[in-house]
């Protein structure tokens, strides 16, 4: 990833990792066998993220055309979700985005924005909205409505 991703997600890392919360990012290094279609590749992908998946996890593909909801909803929703899950799992796509299947398994998916973005900026969208929802549920300033 670039140095901007990274600074930039480190800095939302922390700021989630400083209190009760957790989180992590496992990278998983994109496969582009110019051999097979992107489907192909993305199925080989999908067994590479399916590895480092929680069994007890809730999952959550990103997608643009997944269920769209502002801070506050998704902040209500990992709320809700956590009451009975111990870890959530958040699915970026590389290039060619999630494979099909892997999305369908998926318990939830979930837009960022209806438009296409890199997988770095997603990256660094989905860490800063995860911050933000736990400044919501904590009573933080940080979001403002």
């Amino acid at each position: 990833m670039p140095k901007w991703v990274t600074l930039a997600s480190a800095e939302y890392l922390s700021r989630i990792n400083h209190g009760k919360y957790s989180c992590n990012i496992i990278e998983i290094k994109s496969i582009k066998n110019p051999h097979k279609l992107a489907t192909e590749n993305m199925a080989l992908e999908a067994k590479k993220i399916q590895a480092h998946i929680p069994r007890d996890s809730f999952v959550v593909a990103l997608d643009e055309r997944g269920l769209a909801l502002n801070s506050l909803q998704l902040a209500h929703k990992l709320q809700s979700i956590a009451l009975t899950n111990p870890n959530i799992t958040f699915l970026i796509g590389g290039a060619d985005g999630l494979d099909c299947q892997l999305k369908s398994q998926a318990n939830l998916q979930l837009q960022l924005s209806s438009l296409t973005f890199p997988h770095g900026l997603v990256r660094v969208m989905i860490v800063e909205q995860l911050y933000r929802a736990i400044s919501i549920l904590d009573n933080h300033p940080y979001h403002r409505e």
